[in-house]
């Protein structure tokens, strides 16, 4: 079977084909025939060695796909040949879903749910389960609330304006240029700050009118950008970052945090779904609003397998509105 690795440390360019033997699935584990899988701004940093999980080489990539069950292990109770079943994120260094088949352990895979086409299919785990932990297990988000997401136009910034939305939260959203104003609001956002037009830390004063902000999801992580929305956290409100875009480690901003007694945190949502329990709940949070429709991806573009390095160069380029999803057959 062909899938997708690396062997060493980089960019997009450090992919490859493999032709590699057609494991066979252990105990409690499920193989796959990939239909279509999804890319993440995680993949790159899982390339690029700045990731939680560090690679082994050569390591396969990716955490979300969808497809056809032709495997099951005997102690698989969920799953049989024939079931469409579409994969949940989680640490690992020994799994990876790009390419032709994939195992998952049973624990991380869920029945397609219905009236969604692949593309869909493949995009919202991610997306929705890391906004989910982060807003209402650390931000403990409620109605009412002012809740911030930086860079909101990736897919976990819309996966948290869609959750906070439907919480009842207040949502303001940011992005670098004017270019995806209008997408914020279209998406749902009450206010969108245009980064490079003004000084943020003045405008989430303003929009909040000084009672400050209960919540900010940022994937940005630098000390720069930190340093403009802390000290506009409500008093005991907090901070989840998630990513690093802007490449700089942030530094503790301590006296931002002691004077409004608030917290910042470093999140993952890997250490939430290690959890069965954890994750059995999130699972139903997501999923409900999947299935009535409350929640839905959105795709912005797909590419064929062959492609798939155009894709994540077309991911870096930063120009996408949804996810970026690659199918494999045609």
């Amino acid at each position: 079977m062909k899938i997708l690795r690396f062997h060493r440390i980089g960019g997009p360019e450090v992919l490859q084909f493999d032709e590699v033997p057609e494991n066979k699935p252990q105990e409690k584990e499920v193989l796959f025939r990939v239909e279509a899988f999804a890319l993440n701004q995680a993949d790159i940093l899982f390339i690029n060695g700045m990731h939680y999980t560090q690679p082994n080489f050569p390591s396969r990539i990716g955490s979300e796909a969808v497809g056809e069950v032709v495997g099951v292990g005997s102690k698989v109770t969920k799953f049989k040949k024939g079931d469409r079943v579409t994969s949940i994120p989680f640490y690992t260094q020994d799994y990876g879903v790009q390419g032709e088949y994939a195992i998952v352990p049973e624990m991380y895979l869920t029945k397609v749910p219905s009236k969604y086409s692949i593309e869909e299919a493949t995009s919202f785990w991610m997306q929705y389960l890391t906004a989910y932990y982060a807003l209402f297990k650390l931000g403990k988000v409620v109605k009412g609330d002012y809740v911030f997401i930086a860079a909101t136009s990736g897919t976990a910034g819309q996966g948290a304006l869609k959750l906070a939305k439907d919480a009842g939260a207040i949502v303001i959203g940011s992005t670098r240029t004017v270019v995806k104003k209008d997408f914020l609001f279209e998406l749902g956002a009450d206010f969108v700050i245009v980064t490079e037009e003004g000084n943020t830390l003045e405008r989430l004063k303003e929009i909040t009118k000084d009672k400050g902000v209960k919540f900010v999801f940022d994937p940005i992580g630098s000390t720069s950008f930190n340093q403009q929305y802390m000290s506009a956290l409500s008093f005991g409100g907090s901070a989840a970052i998630y990513g690093l875009l802007d490449g700089e480690l942030p530094i503790f901003p301590i006296l931002d945090v002691v004077r409004n007694n608030t917290t910042l945190h470093g999140y993952s949502m890997f250490n939430y779904v290690m959890s069965e329990e954890s994750l059995e709940e999130g699972k139903k949070y997501v999923l409900e609003r999947i299935e009535n429709g409350t929640l839905k991806p959105i795709v912005d573009k797909v590419f064929a397998f062959k492609d798939t390095i155009k894709a994540y160069n077309y991911m870096l380029s930063g120009k996408q509105k949804g996810k970026i999803v690659v199918k494999t057959e045609n």
